[in-house]
């Protein structure tokens, strides 16, 4: 099982490890894009950083992960994405992202994960809107 429960997803991150979901694809000015969340470990100077990721979808069956597409809207830092908010604990950050982001909960994958739940988004012939993993 690839989705993380929820005290699996806290305890990831309070071991320093980044977990991220795909949250949906979307149409705009004949563009196709992605967006995507993740929840960034602790540092000395941050707590735990909620960060919303848009990229372009290029249709490119050859390239499937998910980070190497570049960013949809000029504005977004490349590497990083949005960030959405800040909070103390990796149980605030999680209610965050589903507050503000619409993130399930219950659907968290670990870093690197990622790549496989677009594949499976690919599979499926590249949906419309919020993202239903079979």
């Amino acid at each position: 099982m690839r989705h993380l429960t929820r005290p699996f997803t806290e305890g990831t991150l309070r071991r320093g490890r980044e977990v991220e979901q795909l949250l949906e694809a979307f149409e705009q000015d004949g563009r196709r894009g992605l967006r995507w969340a993740s929840i960034s470990p602790p540092t000395r100077s941050h707590g735990f950083i909620v960060g919303l990721h848009t990229v372009e979808d290029l249709d490119d069956t050859y390239r499937l992960t998910v980070d190497e597409y570049p960013s949809f809207h000029e504005t977004d830092e490349e590497d990083f994405g949005q960030t959405i908010g800040e909070t103390k604990s990796a149980n605030e950050a999680i209610d965050l992202a589903a507050r503000e982001l619409g993130a399930d909960p219950a659907r968290w994958v670990n870093q690197g994960v990622l790549q496989d739940e677009y594949n499976d988004y690919v599979k499926q012939g590249r949906p419309m809107g919020r993202w239903q993993p079979t």
